[in-house]
């Protein structure tokens, strides 16, 4: 697609995104306007893999609106855009725009049904899915919930283009139910087909196919159960399976432990199935303990199996009010790391906040490697409160590192950055009604 093209679809999106703002504001009675606008510059130097350096200037601004209870009911439109613009790079500029969601929720309908359409985030028992098109849910009865989805499969990053029904499309179909004694089960069915072809071969375009199984428990003076199974219909086996608990063992003391198992997410139709892949097993367990009204610790330690090797992940941190400390060690199948951060907050008054924090890392990029290689991190910033719903930021980083296992790179190198944002909230209710 040419460049003109991309340009009118851009200006058509950022039209439609105004007349749905101006079509439900002319029909607004109760309804809630709300939002955030955020800017903010970057100021940074990259070095490129021909070992020169390039200096930007990065301009990004987010736009998120909500328009909420429109006439009165139980109406919703949603819409989140970013843009962002380089203003010193002018070579390979990065010049883009993001659409994250535009979508309206209409729930209650006849005190039955729930209806969603456009661009928005189904995340179910089989997986995370970006839809542009619609889902509905029905619910018969107080326990019972049937809900389905169809539509493109729309690109993670935001890109505004569509995509084309053959290209990628997507649909499936849900049934949840809450009981009194095992909490709420939900059991999913999804399918992805995703047009593929290599050199001059177009393969089948189914990209998966899934069935899953979620179950929430909560206990009362116990904490909470979560599991997740998920089941792939084109390869025969299990793709994950999740299993995590809350316990608080008493008003200052909690544990979380989870035990996962995994294997990598690949496509059906993807020739990345010429490789082999291997089975994930991780089990973790975290203890908080809030010590007094001002100081909590947590300690925290992981385990995972790769089959031929495995990795171990232990942290330590301490957090205040004004600040907090981590210890971060891992070591094993990715090689040895050792990371030490800290970050405080020193308010100056009701308005004026100060922000600062360092982070050293010295790792390896691979296990039983002679050397490490070590980076600092050091940021220091001021916030100023212009407004309950205001805020402006600046900051300045400071980042050194030397990978000294790779001569391209050793040596000490520093990069001095500086960011400012300004972010904006509102709410409004238009209209007359309560």
């Amino acid at each position: 697609m040419n460049p003109s093209a991309h340009s009118d679809r851009r200006r058509t999106t950022a039209l439609a995104v105004v007349l749905v703002g101006v079509l439900c504001a002319a029909t607004a009675q109760a309804t809630i306007f709300s939002g955030r606008v955020g800017i903010s510059s970057y100021l940074w130097e990259r070095s490129e893999t021909d070992t020169t350096d390039t200096r930007h200037l990065q301009n990004t601004g987010t736009l998120s609106l909500q328009l909420a209870r429109i006439g009165g009911r139980d109406l919703m439109v949603t819409t989140s855009v970013r843009g962002r613009y380089d203003a010193r790079n002018r070579g390979d500029n990065v010049d883009d725009y993001r659409l994250y969601n535009l979508n309206f929720r209409w729930r209650d309908i006849g005190d039955a049904v729930d209806l969603s359409g456009g661009r928005h985030r189904i995340n179910w028992p089989t997986g995370t899915v970006l839809l542009d098109g619609g889902s509905a849910a029905i619910h018969p009865f107080r326990q019972l919930t049937l809900e389905g989805f169809v539509g493109t499969h729309a690109p993670e990053d935001g890109v505004v283009d569509r995509t084309a029904w053959d290209e990628g499309r997507t649909y499936g179909g849900q049934l949840r139910y809450t009981t009194g004694a095992l909490g709420i089960i939900a059991v999913a069915f999804s399918e992805l087909h995703r047009a593929r072809v290599y050199e001059d071969i177009e393969v089948d375009d189914l990209a998966a196919r899934r069935v899953g199984i979620d179950w929430r428990r909560t206990i009362q003076r116990f904490g909470s159960l979560y599991g997740n199974l998920v089941y792939d219909e084109p390869t025969r086996r299990i793709g994950r399976g999740h299993l995590s608990l809350r316990w608080r063992t008493s008003p200052t003391v909690s544990v979380h432990g989870q035990f996962r198992y995994r294997r990598p997410n690949i496509a059906y139709n993807s020739i990345m199935w010429v490789f082999s892949d291997a089975d994930y097993y991780e089990g973790r367990i975290r203890f908080n303990v809030r010590l007094n009204s001002h100081w909590t610790a947590n300690a925290g330690g992981a385990l995972v199996d790769l089959g031929d090797d495995d990795a171990r992940r232990f942290d330590l941190g301490l957090s205040h009010r004004y600040g907090s400390a981590m210890l971060h060690i891992k070591a094993g199948a990715s090689g040895n790391t050792l990371g030490l951060s800290g970050e405080t907050l020193i308010p100056l008054s009701p308005k004026w906040l100060l922000r600062a924090g360092t982070n050293y890392a010295s790792y390896e990029l691979y296990e039983d490697q002679n050397e490490s290689n070590w980076a600092v991190a050091t940021w220091a910033g001021v916030r100023w409160s212009v407004a309950p719903t205001a805020n402006v930021d600046l900051e300045a980083q400071l980042l050194s590192e030397d990978i000294t296992t790779q001569s391209d790179f050793a040596g000490d190198e520093s990069d001095f950055r500086v960011i400012a944002r300004v972010s904006w909230w509102f709410f409004n209710r238009l209209g007359n009604g309560s």
